[in-house]
């Protein structure tokens, strides 16, 4: 984004390149639906259908490179239902049609984006506004949120459990009847596939024509084996024309894994559901050839109906679903939009979507900080019960408060298409009310100096606000506003959010138990919400929630200059490098991703982790924000100290390093010592602070002390020491 006005001249180029975009859009509009209803589209969908699963997780090698993608499919199935269906024909050459239609999307897509520079001025913080609203935009056509299949199940289905009979009133039939239906179409679509793999395989690995004859015509029928052999073995001596003649045959047969009849379907809901469950698909969750409108293709990119209604009509016994992931994505979105369809079933789904976000908020929260006390419904007030304030939740853990504000609204779909005065009333739900409750809570505490009592859902709760040394507030979502969620001044400069909010991170509930997951310790996760609240003041970046965990994963947030330089940080799409360590089939992650940290240091942590001594918490975060070079040094000086030590027991040792950005320097004492008595020990301290003091020309340290002859454990003393003589460290 450019902070100058435009010149006419660069706004009247804008215009033009806008107006060139606007024809483009309409003439690749045109031809991608004639080339998608020139052949029978349900063979293109099944080549891309197949081409998109057999891609699979692993993004790494594809960063930055052009491929098919699940909205690719939404676009195809949605263009091919403007027109009838094409007649099959023999000849028709369908991964050359596919391949074009792919092409074509990409150009349409840009051109759609590009339309957007007619509306360029000379303003430029006009300017940044249509740039952001084009980023949700994009977020809208390209990003399919940021849940993992599991999260998306298990929401589906707590929804579902929670509105199964009102659900069942209106349609006959259990909202988890539905989902389990819609869950079965990938397991039955992967169950087909690896099917269909596996004869691949056995005839594409064979060493000779006739071999791979017998071993395609196999599982045929007997006269389809007949007739396949009749007129094949005259190339038996032709390996490279048999091959290419099965692999197109192969791919003709792709159309039937895709295929599905409903009595397969609704096999598996209860025999007296089962006739609701088809009316369900039919009526609700259907397209036929020529429903979609010409009127729908303008806004296909942002509002598409497929991923509503993912299934296309073959007749009145069997349905087509090119893209399971469709299906597999849009979950939960199908299950609320069919409630929305009943006033008061849509009421009760709004509550149970609130419900719900509170109650896995709390799940995660326990899960990942048990060293942590929680409190759900944390009430408090400030003039004797007149008047009483909430928050969702409370966690304290060592010496750090975190504060977790709950919100469940949907984001409307004007807004995520980039509407300004939905987006600002969505902000306000979301982000701005939140915020404000939360600092409400983060003040008191703050003025108070002694314990706090609150009312609680699980009871009397008394927090000693004296002892709490940081208080982090944080957003949780249940849908985030694309990468807008993750920077809120980006939100301020385009005048979306009021200026003058303290606003708190915002993040799904669903991103905070990625982050959550992805790191090891719980040191690093109160790390991880403490520096991203500071992040978000400091630095300038575009990024959503999961590419800052990638940038976290690398660099620990240890960004040096780059942090406080303004210089536009580009870490979007960082996150696809976390793909492959996550399952989609699983509840859990494949692996953890390497963090970069020495061997060392991370003894250090986990012996923390472990010994928990009073400030543990903050001990941490000083030792996080050390640099891999830090890391190294600071070993390297522990080990010059402990040969020093050794041939003089009666000498003490200490140095120190200062190192990090230079908005947030911090100094780090290394002590190694044979004390014989704590007087000694305390002398010690004293001394080395007061050099580092003086080398650092910071007002407080991190000690960190190791005695001579060593321990178990990789360090013996760990504490904050202050220039004014006060320290903040356990007793040994």
């Amino acid at each position: 984004m450019h902070d100058v006005d435009l010149t006419d001249e660069e706004v009247a180029l804008a215009h033009r390149q806008g107006s060139a975009a606007r024809d483009e859009f309409s003439e690749t509009l045109e031809t991608l639906t004639e080339e998608v209803s020139s052949v029978d589209a349900l063979e293109i969908l099944a080549r891309a259908g197949f081409s998109l699963i057999m891609r699979g997780p692993d993004r790494i090698k594809q960063i930055g490179t052009k491929g098919l993608e699940l909205f690719h499919i939404e676009l195809v199935q949605a263009l091919a239902l403007a027109r009838p269906r094409g007649v099959p024909n023999d000849e028709d050459d369908y991964p050359a049609v596919t391949q074009r239609v792919i092409d074509l999307m990409e150009r349409n897509g840009q051109a759609y984006r590009g339309k957007a520079k007619c509306k360029t001025t000379n303003d430029f913080r006009a300017n940044q506004q249509r740039e952001m609203l084009a980023l949700i935009q994009s977020w809208t056509l390209a990003v399919r949120g940021t849940r993992r299949g599991y999260q998306t199940q298990d929401y589906a289905e707590g929804l579902a459990s929670a509105v199964n009979a009102s659900f069942r009133h209106h349609f006959g039939c259990d909202a988890s009847a539905v989902v389990a239906m819609l869950s079965s179409i990938m397991e039955r679509s992967e169950f087909r596939l690896q099917a269909h793999i596996g004869h691949l395989r056995s005839w594409a690995q064979k060493k000779s024509g006739t071999a791979m004859i017998e071993a395609y015509v196999k599982s045929l029928e007997p006269e389809a084996a007949a007739r396949v052999t009749a007129e094949t073995v005259p190339w038996h001596h032709d390996k490279r024309r048999l091959h290419a003649h099965f692999w197109n045959l192969s791919e003709q047969r792709l159309r039937e894994a895709f295929t599905f009849p409903l009595d397969e379907l609704v096999a598996d809901a209860p025999a007296e559901q089962r006739s609701a469950l088809k009316e369900v698909v039919t009526s609700a969750l259907m397209l036929r050839f020529g429903d979609v409108t010409e009127g729908v293709l303008q806004h296909l990119h942002l509002s598409n109906p497929v991923r509503l209604k993912p299934f296309i009509e073959i007749n009145a016994h069997k349905v087509f679903c090119s893209g399971p992931q469709i299906v597999g994505t849009h979950l939960a979105e199908i299950l609320e939009a069919l409630c929305a369809t009943k006033p008061n079933l849509k009421k009760l789904a709004q509550k149970a979507r609130a419900d719900w976000l509170e109650a896995r908020l709390s799940a995660v929260i326990r899960q990942f900080l048990p060293s942590a006390e929680v409190r759900d419904a944390v009430k408090w007030s400030e003039d004797g019960g007149q008047n009483w304030w909430e928050s969702d939740l409370v966690a304290v853990i060592d010496k750090t408060m975190l504060i977790f504000e709950a919100k469940s609204a949907k984001i409307s779909a004007p807004a995520s298409r980039g509407a300004i005065g939905s987006l600002k009333e969505v902000l306000q739900e979301l982000v701005v009310a939140p915020s404000e409750q939360s600092l409400r809570l983060k003040k008191h505490v703050n003025n108070a100096s002694g314990p706090i009592e609150f009312e609680t859902k699980q009871g009397s709760w008394v927090v000693n606000a004296g002892e709490v040394r940081e208080v982090i507030r944080i957003n949780i979502l249940r849908d985030a506003v694309g990468p807008l969620s993750s920077h809120w001044p980006q939100l301020k400069k385009i005048g979306l959010i009021p200026v003058d909010k303290d606003i708190a991170p915002s993040m799904s509930v669903f991103d905070l138990e990625s982050v959550f997951e992805t790191l090891s310790l719980e040191i690093e996760r109160c790390h991880y919400l403490s520096r991203r609240v500071e992040l978000e003041q400091n630095a300038n970046y575009r990024a959503d929630e999961l590419d800052l965990l990638a940038i976290y994963v690398e660099t620990q947030f240890n960004l040096g200059e780059d942090e406080f330089d303004g210089a536009r940080q580009e870490w979007y799409g960082r996150s696809l490098r976390l793909t492959p360590l996550y399952s989609e089939k699983r509840m859990q992650q494949l692996s953890k991703p390497p963090i970069k940290r020495t061997p060392f240091w991370e003894e250090l942590l986990r012996s923390l982790e472990r010994r928990r001594p009073s400030g543990w918490t903050r001990f941490g975060h000083r030792l996080l924000n050390v640099n891999g070079k830090g890391q190294r040094m600071i070993e390297r000086f522990m080990q010059k100290g402990l040969r020093e030590v050794k041939r003089r027991p009666d000498f003490f040792f200490t140095t120190g390093l200062t190192q990090g950005a230079s908005a947030r320097l911090q100094t780090i004492s290394v002590m190694v010592g044979a004390p014989n008595s704590s007087e000694q020990f305390e002398a010690n301290l004293r001394y080395a602070a007061n050099s580092a003091f003086e080398q650092g020309g910071r007002d407080d340290m991190l000690a960190l002390y190791w005695f001579v002859p060593r321990t178990d454990e990789p360090y013996d003393f760990i504490g904050i020491l202050r220039r004014e003589g006060r320290a903040t460290f356990p007793r040994r």
